[in-house]
């Protein structure tokens, strides 16, 4: 399936990510093994051709730390255009309060904010800004943004802020997060990227 995508959409997009880690389909998670993840992003880079756009890995934020240490191996090993940290959790943070707390699945959302940045924060540390790190979970505000890069992300995705908040979230977390760069006297995001880390 990631090969057959790869080679029809790879002349349409500006980045392709294999994703390796959603916890709603059984036993995709086990793509994260050293060879298992190997040998699926060379398939995938197969079909990519020379001329490719980057092929970026979208981890899990379950996992261990020997789990993060094979995968950024085989990261770096072929070169990829970065990881995306992290996909939606199986865990069950006790502030959960909701009825259907224990309903099996994948959790996305503000619960997931801290784990997805510590997990951000050891693969950061891993990489040395080899490749660039996108910052995935939990992302609501400019100050969870700034978490973000601060633990490590060159860049930061949201998809569940937008489905509660609507595309006006977007303008509202650029203002907060340019706000904190001024506060601390970054020059840019870039500057700012794994300042936690130092």
């Amino acid at each position: 399936d990631y090969v057959s995508c790869a080679a029809v959409l790879v002349p349409y997009a500006d980045y392709l990510v294999c994703n390796v880690s959603s916890p709603n389909t059984p036993g995709l998670r086990d793509l994260q093994g050293r060879q298992a993840l190997t040998d699926l992003l060379k398939r995938v880079r197969e079909v990519m051709g020379v001329k490719a756009p980057p092929l970026v890995v979208k981890i899990s934020p379950d996992v261990t730390d020997n789990d993060l240490d094979d995968i950024v191996t085989v990261c770096r090993d072929l070169a990829v255009g970065g990881i995306i940290v992290g996909n939606t959790t199986v865990s069950r943070p006790q502030s959960l309060r909701s009825p259907q707390r224990g309903e099996a699945g994948g959790l996305s959302g503000a619960p997931l904010m801290e784990l997805s940045t510590e997990v951000l924060r050891r693969t950061a540390r891993r990489v040395e800004r080899q490749f660039p790190l996108i910052g995935c979970g939990g992302i609501a505000s400019g100050a969870d943004a700034y978490a973000k890069i601060r633990a490590g992300a060159s860049l930061v995705q949201l998809y569940t802020a937008m489905v509660f908040q609507g595309p006006p979230v977007i303008r509202r977390i650029k203002d907060e997060l340019a706000a904190l760069l001024e506060r601390d006297r970054f020059a840019s995001v870039m500057d700012a990227v794994g300042a936690d880390l130092r």
